[in-house]
């Protein structure tokens, strides 16, 4: 489907899964049980990422054997490996208005596609609705996690309080949320592409959820969450051990870089690049302030990782991570500057 369709009003469950075969069936079970009322055109687009399992054909067969008759279901392979490939497949391909990102872990409440049409409908200017995800867990957490469940994109947004975000404050947490398809096209029309990139390896990341939350601001619209739109965020053992938490706590490089580009961007809308300069440096230097109020921490972490539940060293290396990613790529903020600028140049020009 072209990126030009004009999106009618109804919900895309967008589902975006690499090597799902095994968690597809639960998660299709509770799309399946979706309470939805007469009136509400919906859909299931299912993207399998770069999937080296057989996803697509279990996709295929669970469809048949669990939704409702009359659900319209497509299964699509996006070969490009990458969250934010898939994403954008999927925006593109979606027929709908509001289209969900429902992850393959993510397990939605019955009522979950009627409130996002209800929200998403009743007001024009959301860009993105945060969901509020409970915690199910495939073994019993371990003592530390309440604590970092955010971290894992579980509890409350936005303080827990139903509506827009403050002007510039916060992110939505990708899982579970609904993105505006007007939105995203009108991105597209002014050259909006993804800079953020899933970090493989040593640190698990992404960013594509807070970049194009902040792209969609520099669009006109707002951030908002809806206490009333729900979902379980399973959490299967693997991710439950204090190694997944270090891979995943302190960000991916991507990520740190391109919310702080549009941190100072949307604050300062005719910034000069070399404005922007002079703000990055003042934030290097307030990092290395936070980094010595923390001194102790900072050192043990240096020596060796913070072993399982010491929360404060845990704390202490997300900062010492930060810092060690802004202070080794300036240069590549500043090219990031350029291009998040020029957009923003761009949407307005043409406002």
């Amino acid at each position: 489907m072209s990126s030009d369709f004009r999106p009618l009003p109804g919900v895309t469950l967008l589902i975006c899964t690499h090597n799902g075969a095994t968690r597809l069936p639960e998660v299709l079970r509770y799309v399946a049980a979706q309470q939805v009322q007469p009136g509400v055109p919906w859909e299931v687009l299912l993207i399998s990422n770069a999937s080296q399992d057989d996803t697509l054909a279990v996709a295929e067969r669970l469809g048949r054997e669990l939704l409702p008759a009359g659900v319209a279901y497509r299964v699509l392979d996006e070969p490009r490996p990458g969250k934010e490939n898939a994403l954008v497949r999927g925006l593109n391909e979606a027929r709908y208005e509001a289209v969900a990102i429902v992850d393959d872990d993510n397990l939605l409440a019955p009522d979950y596609t009627q409130m996002a049409f209800e929200v998403m409908q009743a007001h024009p200017e959301i860009g993105v609705l945060g969901a509020r995800a409970t915690g199910g867990f495939e073994v019993a957490p371990p003592a530390w996690f309440k604590s970092v469940e955010a971290v894992y994109a579980i509890g409350p947004q936005n303080g827990g309080v139903s509506g827009p975000y403050p002007d510039k404050e916060g992110f939505v947490y990708g899982a579970g949320s609904v993105v505006r398809r007007s939105g995203w096209l009108k991105l597209q029309e002014h050259g909006f592409h993804f800079l953020t990139q899933v970090q493989r390896g040593k640190v698990l990341a992404g960013g594509e959820d807070i970049e194009l939350g902040e792209a969609l601001r520099l669009a006109g619209y707002q951030l908002w969450y809806d206490e009333r739109l729900q979902f379980q965020h399973f959490m299967y053992r693997s991710r439950l051990t204090w190694d997944y938490l270090l891979r995943i706590g302190p960000g991916a490089p991507s990520a740190l870089l391109i919310s702080t580009v549009y941190y100072f961007v949307a604050r300062h809308p005719t910034l000069t690049e070399a404005a922007f300069n002079r703000l990055y440096a003042k934030r290097l230097v307030w990092l290395l302030t936070e980094l010595a109020k923390r001194a102790g921490a900072v050192a043990a972490v240096w020596r060796r990782p913070p072993g399982e539940g010491e929360m404060a060293n845990f704390e202490a290396l997300r900062l010492l991570h930060n810092f060690r990613v802004s202070l080794g790529s300036r240069s590549e903020a500043r090219r990031l500057f350029r291009e998040v600028r020029a957009l923003q140049q761009r949407l307005t020009e043409f406002k």
